[in-house]
Protein backbone atom coordinates (compact mmCIF):
# COMPACT_ATOMS: atom_id res chain seq x y z
CA UNK A 1 0.00 0.00 0.00
CA UNK A 2 1.48 3.30 -1.35
CA UNK A 3 2.01 5.83 1.60
CA UNK A 4 -0.15 9.20 1.83
CA UNK A 5 2.70 11.41 1.83
CA UNK A 6 6.22 11.91 1.94
CA UNK A 7 6.31 11.79 6.20
CA UNK A 8 4.69 8.50 6.03
CA UNK A 9 7.12 7.01 3.46
CA UNK A 10 10.08 7.71 6.03
CA UNK A 11 8.22 6.36 8.79
CA UNK A 12 7.89 3.17 7.17
CA UNK A 13 11.30 3.19 5.81
CA UNK A 14 12.61 3.53 9.45
CA UNK A 15 9.92 0.79 11.03
CA UNK A 16 11.53 -1.26 8.47
CA UNK A 17 15.07 -0.48 9.23
CA UNK A 18 14.53 -0.96 12.83
CA UNK A 19 12.77 -4.33 12.59
CA UNK A 20 16.26 -5.21 10.12
CA UNK A 21 18.66 -4.06 13.05
CA UNK A 22 17.04 -5.88 15.98
CA UNK A 23 17.17 -8.96 13.44
CA UNK A 24 20.31 -8.64 12.64
CA UNK A 25 21.43 -7.34 16.26
CA UNK A 26 19.79 -10.70 17.85
CA UNK A 27 21.86 -12.80 15.02
CA UNK A 28 25.08 -11.10 15.77
CA UNK A 29 24.15 -11.90 19.86
CA UNK A 30 23.46 -15.30 19.13
CA UNK A 31 26.54 -15.44 17.37
CA UNK A 32 28.91 -13.81 20.22
CA UNK A 33 26.98 -16.09 22.99
CA UNK A 34 27.96 -19.08 21.19
CA UNK A 35 31.96 -18.02 20.79
CA UNK A 36 31.97 -17.40 24.39
CA UNK A 37 31.00 -20.93 24.95
CA UNK A 38 32.88 -22.33 22.80
CA UNK A 39 35.70 -20.62 24.18
CA UNK A 40 34.30 -21.81 27.53
CA UNK A 41 34.18 -25.13 26.76
CA UNK A 42 37.71 -24.64 25.13
CA UNK A 43 39.65 -23.88 28.13
CA UNK A 44 37.77 -26.58 30.39
CA UNK A 45 39.48 -29.12 28.27
CA UNK A 46 42.67 -27.30 28.47
CA UNK A 47 42.31 -27.23 32.11
CA UNK A 48 41.18 -30.66 33.00
CA UNK A 49 44.20 -32.12 30.49
CA UNK A 50 46.78 -30.42 32.48
CA UNK A 51 45.00 -31.51 35.23
CA UNK A 52 45.05 -35.03 34.24
CA UNK A 53 48.47 -34.60 33.00
CA UNK A 54 50.17 -33.28 35.82
CA UNK A 55 48.39 -36.02 38.02
CA UNK A 56 50.20 -38.63 36.17
CA UNK A 57 46.95 -40.38 34.59
CA UNK A 58 48.70 -40.39 31.28
CA UNK A 59 52.05 -41.95 32.46
CA UNK A 60 52.34 -45.78 31.82
CA UNK A 61 51.55 -48.37 34.03
CA UNK A 62 54.23 -51.05 35.18
CA UNK A 63 53.56 -54.41 33.05
CA UNK A 64 51.31 -57.09 35.11
CA UNK A 65 54.67 -59.71 34.38
CA UNK A 66 56.98 -57.58 36.68
CA UNK A 67 54.42 -58.33 39.34
CA UNK A 68 54.39 -61.76 39.42
CA UNK A 69 56.90 -63.71 42.02
CA UNK A 70 59.38 -65.05 40.01
CA UNK A 71 61.88 -65.31 42.85
CA UNK A 72 60.75 -68.15 44.43
CA UNK A 73 61.58 -70.97 41.43
CA UNK A 74 64.74 -69.15 41.15
CA UNK A 75 65.79 -69.30 44.41
CA UNK A 76 64.83 -73.38 44.68
CA UNK A 77 67.84 -75.07 45.05
CA UNK A 78 68.69 -77.63 42.06
CA UNK A 79 69.58 -81.44 43.13
CA UNK A 80 71.86 -82.22 40.29
CA UNK A 81 70.67 -85.84 41.49
CA UNK A 82 67.53 -85.57 40.55
CA UNK A 83 66.04 -87.33 37.46
CA UNK A 84 64.41 -85.44 34.68
CA UNK A 85 61.82 -87.94 34.19
CA UNK A 86 58.79 -85.76 34.83
CA UNK A 87 56.55 -88.78 35.31
CA UNK A 88 59.02 -90.05 38.00
CA UNK A 89 57.28 -90.17 41.43
CA UNK A 90 59.41 -88.10 44.19
CA UNK A 91 59.13 -90.67 47.10
CA UNK A 92 62.38 -92.34 48.20
CA UNK A 93 62.92 -96.06 46.14
CA UNK A 94 64.54 -97.37 49.37
CA UNK A 95 60.70 -97.12 51.45
CA UNK A 96 60.44 -99.51 54.19
CA UNK A 97 57.91 -102.14 53.54
CA UNK A 98 55.05 -103.33 55.73
CA UNK A 99 55.60 -107.43 56.82
CA UNK A 100 52.66 -109.33 58.11
CA UNK A 101 54.91 -110.07 61.69
CA UNK A 102 55.31 -106.78 62.14
CA UNK A 103 51.50 -105.85 61.48
CA UNK A 104 50.16 -108.64 63.78
CA UNK A 105 51.60 -107.44 67.25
Amino acid sequence: MPAKSKHMEQRKQRIANAKKNARLATKLRRRRQLQALGGLLAIAAVLTLAYLWQSGFFEDEEPAAEETPTSEVTDAPVDPSASVDPTASTEPSEAPSESPSETTE
